[in-house]
């Protein structure tokens, strides 16, 4: 398979269960219950993109002009193969530094989901693409100290806890405590960045 840079094409991911998928304009009822959803919310920044437009609609409708042809960020609707209509959560890989070949990933799953393994499944999805099909060899990812589900989630995945207690602004009045993890190359993956 040839490598791509991560912006030359909008990625269809699979596995044996789950479709990671752009957004299309039947998915507005789901995208707004998760935005309108606190309890998604309560250890993530309060601007990401989905946010930022109260209308899930114009959300969508705006979304690949402003967040993947800008380069800021890939967006994905997380589906069920059993149901791949309907988004479940939303995938994210954002922070892309081509000449660093580094990229951040993220994901934020509707609360009936949770414990079912679809973050650990989402999560690997991102990082088997961007290792196996693009340019970035650095994947990092943010977690709020807290928010130790998600941190078990990367390391499931292979990441580990490079930095700890560092301040971030998340938009919520004062800095928070956040830890930062990085994947780990995997031997099997060196021979693809021919290290």
């Amino acid at each position: 398979m040839s490598v791509v840079n991560l912006f030359d094409e909008f990625p269809r991911l699979e596995s044996d269960r789950l479709i990671l998928r752009e957004w299309t304009a039947a998915d507005a009822p789901a995208l707004g219950a998760i935005v309108r959803d606190p309890e998604i919310y309560r250890y993530l920044p309060t601007f990401l993109y989905e946010q930022s437009i109260p209308d899930a609609g114009e959300m969508i409708a705006r979304a690949r002009a402003e967040c993947f042809d800008t380069k800021q960020s890939v967006l994905f609707g997380i589906c069920l193969k059993s149901a791949p209509d309907t988004v479940i959560g939303i995938a994210e890989i954002y922070n892309y530094e081509p000449q660093k070949e580094k990229a951040s990933v993220g994901y934020r799953l509707l609360p009936a989901f949770w414990g079912q393994g679809i973050a650990s499944e989402t999560t690997a999805l991102l990082v088997k693409y961007l290792i196996e099909r693009t340019d970035v060899r650095k994947i990092t990812a943010h977690v709020m100290a807290e928010n130790a589900a998600s941190a078990r989630v990367l390391e499931k995945n292979g990441f580990v806890l490079r930095w700890t207690g560092l301040r971030e602004d998340w938009g919520r009045g004062a800095p928070v405590l956040i830890n930062k993890f990085m994947y780990k190359l995997l031997p099997e993956h060196k021979n693809v960045f021919r290290i």
